[in-house]
């Protein structure tokens, strides 16, 4: 076999997919992770249980490791100054999205690869998404002729998850950048495509809306970036943050026949699904195309574009001339359209020339321009995340993300455990009115998902979320509500009598929508779920829940559940929990369903 490459991850929360790839693949080996958390740190050193890895929070010892070449998945803005120190220590460098932050760091990166010969791979995943990779492979082939138009999408709602994101920090990168800083994911697509350069550009900026100012992101929540290429076709880019619907699409007009992404909606697999026009005889071929290394690339994310990036980039790095990455110059003809479209905007909406910085004269003029909207960086050349002057967001914007991002902190820990040994249980009378009924089809998900709106699911999701939160169940019967006087569910859980992997019974999704608290219903949820397993011979069943869900812990330990003592720091933990509810002693046991310590406070 030949040699695997030696890879270091700088960031363990976007890293994982790069992580995962160098497990997963025979021409790659992990062999160090860096990130300045200790505690994500921890996690992640628990979820790889790899004692040939090595743990860094310094990046000046990370650098030192014996490894061929580093991924950098930390901040966005944060790419280029790390970038350019591992080339210069002699490593090969894949970098997530973006390249860089300003034109002064754009012209170091480049002069950084062209000095020390290093493989720079830029991992822009969305150009290898199935349906974007073959629009490449049929357009590179000349089955649509000469390429004419084209648009890329990529409108993301962030909103539910902006706290996870921004940690509820005024100052992070997210709340600060523009509208067109994030670009490559819808112009990159289709200069990979054409493999044809931008020269010109004119931006259009939507505005600042109120789901911005709920996030507190101070720009505008979309950018249009209008791009002439070389050959005088235009693309059309859309991407932004702000938006109320999610849309990853793409569509390459030639001159012989049009190639188009399956949109969102259509429910069509989306960027897995191509749609390719002919019209000499007016059909319309649609398919998901296949590469050869799928079986092992489902499991990894953005429609397997996480497998196919890393994999071209580290055959580059061994050698392989065919193996396809996005190189320093391709990445900046992605990224540079969105830094002088929002200079477009600037300026009145005047067209701007793109630079094509593989000219080293051209580079000359930008190689002191550090305007961005980062004051950290900027300088005096600091611009404003919006044209028309940054939005005042109150403070308690940030005060409400930082609160709702605890409990993805918590998260981070393994979930309090608890256990039950069903009981012919009696369910408590409910108030008059209310009943209890199973799932009874598709017309339930819209309530079940209102009902768990409270920190289960993420605000805004939609019925994905509840086949998301069922997919290992293999059906929807063990699935019980309550309801109000109205036939209204106002409660849910679900008690799979043997769930799979654990052989045991499972109690999974339990909430009660916030108007209906304080009326027993969690008291009843629980003897329900207990008795469905009875009736159904299950011996022992075990639940998850979070530290910060008060309510639920006291519900739990009142309905005759026991705490589990199955990792570390579970004695303590639960003892704030008998302090919070005055309990004196609490018996724990193990996950087997033996006693195990007995707590006292």
């Amino acid at each position: 076999m030949s040699k695997k490459i030696k890879i270091g991850v700088l960031g363990a929360g976007r890293g994982k997919s790069m992580m995962q790839y160098c497990q997963a693949a025979d021409n790659a080996e992990l062999v160090a992770v860096c990130d300045y958390s200790e505690f994500h740190l921890n996690r992640i050193k628990e979820k790889l249980s790899d004692d040939n890895i090595t743990y860094y929070s310094s990046f000046d010892e990370f650098i030192e490791h014996d490894m061929d070449a580093v991924v950098l998945a930390n901040f966005a803005n944060e790419h280029a100054p790390y970038a350019i120190r591992c080339l210069n220590k002699g490593l090969h460098v894949i970098s997530e999205v973006l390249p860089c932050q300003t034109l002064k760091e754009a012209v170091e990166l480049v002069e950084a690869v062209e000095k020390t010969g290093k493989i720079y791979a830029y991992a822009e995943n969305y150009c290898y998404m199935p349906a974007t990779y073959e629009m490449r492979k049929l357009y590179r082939e000349g089955k649509i002729g000469e390429f004419e138009y084209g648009e890329g999408e990529y409108m993301h709602n962030c909103e539910p998850d902006w706290d996870y994101l921004t940690f509820g920090d005024p100052n992070h990168w997210r709340n600060t950048m523009s509208a067109f800083y994030y670009c490559t994911h819808s112009i990159g697509p289709l200069i990979h495509i054409t493999g044809l350069r931008p020269v010109s550009v004119t931006g259009f900026e939507m505005p600042f809306n109120a789901r911005m100012a709920r996030m507190g992101a101070k720009a505008g929540n979309a950018g249009v970036e209008m791009i002439t290429l070389e050959n005088g076709a235009v693309i059309k880019s859309l991407h932004g943050v702000g938006c109320s619907r999610n849309s990853i699409w793409y569509t390459v007009y030639g001159s012989d026949g049009r190639l188009e992404s399956a949109r969102e909606d259509t429910k069509k697999g989306d960027v897995t699904t191509l749609y390719v026009n002919n019209p000499e005889n007016f059909s319309v071929k649609c398919y998901q195309p296949q590469s050869a290394f799928d079986d092992i690339a489902k499991d990894f994310g953005h429609g397997n574009s996480d497998f196919y990036s890393m994999y071209h980039a580290v055959e580059k790095m061994k050698g392989n001339e065919q193996a396809d990455i996005v190189d320093i110059y391709e990445a900046l003809d992605m990224f540079l359209p969105g830094i002088f479209a929002y200079r477009s905007v600037l300026n009145g909406g005047i067209p701007m020339e793109v630079p094509d910085f593989r000219d080293p004269a051209v580079r000359e003029k930008y190689r002191n321009d550090t305007q961005c909207t980062d004051p950290n960086v900027a300088g005096d050349m600091l611009i404003p995340s919006y044209s028309k002057g940054n939005p005042e967001i109150p403070d308690e914007v940030y005060e409400e993300h930082k609160r709702t991002w605890q409990p993805h902190v918590m998260s981070q820990h393994k979930q309090l455990k608890l256990l039950v040994f069903p009981k012919d249980k009696e369910i408590p009378q409910l108030p008059e009115g209310y009943s209890i009924r199973k799932y009874q089809g598709e017309e339930d998900i819209p309530h079940w998902i209102r009902i768990c709106n409270n920190g289960l699911v993420r605000y805004g999701a939609d019925n994905s979320a509840f086949t998301g939160c069922m997919e290992k169940i293999d059906t929807y019967e063990d699935t019980f509500f309550i309801t109000n006087e109205k036939g209204l569910p106002v409660a849910t859980i679900t008690a799979v009598p043997k769930y799979p992997d654990t052989g045991l019974g499972l109690v999974h999704m339990v909430s009660v929508a916030d108007t209906e608290r304080g009326k027993g219903l969690g008291h009843a949820l629980c003897a329900i779920a207990e008795k469905h397993f009875y009736d159904n011979g299950v011996t022992m069943a075990t639940l998850t829940t979070d530290d910060y869900r008060i309510a639920a812990c006291k519900s739990y330990l009142k309905a005759g559940w026991v705490p589990v003592n199955h990792d570390v720091d579970m004695v303590i933990r639960w003892t704030r929990v008998m302090k919070n509810f005055g309990i004196e002693e609490l018996q724990m046991y193990t996950e087997k369903g033996e006693k195990d310590i007995l707590l006292t406070v």
